[in-house]
C-alpha cells in the first residue's frame, strides 16, 4: 500500500463541556486544531485532509490548510450520541482505502513518531489490518481491592511488571470499510505504536490543556 490510500480525518465540533472551546481557543501561539493541521501539511502537503466539523470558524481553519470540509449535521454533534456513529457518518465520506484519524487533542505528537507510525503501518500491512497509538502502563494496578497485575505477596520490581498498553488516541489507522460498517476506531489484533510522556498527553480537561501548553511551549528543550 501507499500513502496515497490513507485519508487523515480531523474531527472537532463547536464547544467542549470540559475545556470551553479547546480545540480554537488559543494554544500557544496557535491552536489545537492549527497546531494538527499544520502537522499534516507539513509532513504530508500532498494528502487529502478531511476535516469533519459544525463550527464556522474550525471551517475557515480548515480552508486555509486546504482541507477537504465535512459539514457535520447537528446530529452527529451532539454529546448523547454513541461515538461509534460519529465514525460510521464520517467514514462514509472518505474515499481512500484508509484512514488516518488524528485527534487535535494530541498536540504533543512528534512529526517523527506520526512518520514512523504511518511507516510502520505500511510497511506491516497486511499482516496488522490497523494501528493505534498506545501508552505503556507500568504501574502495580488494582481492582475491586485485589490486584489485576501482580502478585502483591511477592512484589516484583516495576521493570518486571507485565506490559500494558493504554488507548491514548494520539494516532488511529484504520480500514475505511471497518471503520463505517464495522463503527470501529480500534479493532482488536491491532499494531501498537507506544508513545511516551509528554508525547501521549491527551487534552481532556483544563489542567490537560495548560500542562500541554507548558510543554509544547518547551518542546525544543526536551528534544
Amino acid at each position: 500500500m501507499k500513502i496515497s490510500e490513507i485519508t487523515f480525518v480531523i474531527a472537532v465540533r463547536k464547544g467542549s463541556i470540559r475545556v470551553k472551546n479547546k480545540n480554537i481557543r488559543k494554544f500557544h501561539n496557535s491552536s489545537l486544531l492549527e497546531v494538527k493541521l499544520n502537522q499534516i501539511r507539513r509532513l504530508f502537503p500532498n494528502s487529502e485532509v478531511l476535516l469533519s466539523t459544525n463550527c464556522q470558524k474550525s471551517i475557515l481553519l480548515g480552508k486555509k490548510y486546504k482541507c477537504r470540509i465535512n459539514n457535520r449535521p447537528k446530529k452527529y454533534c451532539s454529546n448523547i450520541i454513541p461515538m461509534k456513529e460519529v465514525y460510521s457518518y464520517i467514514a462514509k465520506d472518505v474515499k481512500t482505502k484508509f484512514i488516518c484519524y488524528l485527534h487535535v487533542t494530541s498536540p504533543l505528537l512528534s512529526d517523527n513518531s506520526l512518520k514512523k507510525s504511518i511507516k510502520s503501518f505500511i510497511n506491516k500491512y497486511p499482516e496488522y489490518k490497523s494501528l493505534a497509538s498506545v501508552s505503556l502502563v507500568k504501574d502495580y494496578l488494582w481492582f475491586k481491592n485485589k490486584p489485576i497485575n501482580y502478585d502483591y505477596l511477592n512484589h516484583p520490581k516495576s521493570q518486571d511488571l507485565p506490559k500494558y498498553f493504554s488507548l491514548n488516541f494520539a494516532i488511529n489507522i484504520i480500514g475505511k470499510e471497518t471503520m463505517e460498517k464495522r463503527k470501529l476506531l480500534v479493532d482488536k489484533g491491532f499494531l501498537p505504536y507506544v508513545l511516551k510522556f509528554p508525547e501521549d498527553i491527551d487534552v481532556d480537561s483544563s489542567e490537560d490543556f495548560y500542562l500541554a501548553e507548558y510543554f509544547y511551549k518547551n518542546r525544543k528543550k526536551l528534544t
